[in-house]
């Protein structure tokens, strides 16, 4: 069983309520509890081929995080100082763009298990974004 991340490429059902929507969220969101819609499929493509060998498991597919349990408490608090730890240019690049990054980040889903038995990552992560904003440059 596949229990994906956040893959609608729609905006947000509750953009309403947030400042800044739709690519600017969707790109956060690729930090801690996102993927892309073709990741998605590419994930039930390996669930399928692998699902003889392993029968009944249960995967959370998101793109890959940088995040490890001990920033826990730092990403709670102040999620954009832990962020430019791991990606040091994203404030400059978001700045070009009129983006920020979420205040807080209260939840990070772990796709550990499906790289290790389903040997699925996604293709597409937060540093893909980053590079594309350095592209625009």
């Amino acid at each position: 069983m596949l229990r994906t991340a956040r893959f609608f490429p729609e905006s947000d059902d509750m953009a309403h309520a947030i400042e800044q929507s739709d690519a600017y969220t969707k790109a956060n969101e690729l930090l801690f509890r996102r993927l892309t819609v073709e990741d998605a499929a590419e994930a039930h493509v390996a669930a399928l081929e692998k699902a003889p060998s392993l029968g009944f498991d249960i995967f959370i597919v998101s793109a890959p995080t940088p995040f490890r349990p001990e920033d826990c408490a730092e990403l709670i608090a102040d999620a954009p100082v832990a962020v430019a730890r791991y990606f040091p240019d994203y404030p400059r690049l978001y700045a070009r763009k009129g983006w920020t990054m979420f205040s807080s980040i209260d939840r990070v889903y772990d796709p550990s298990r499906a790289r290790e038995k389903l040997g699925f990552v996604c293709k597409t992560s937060f540093a893909d974004v980053l590079a594309a904003l350095a592209a625009e440059a």
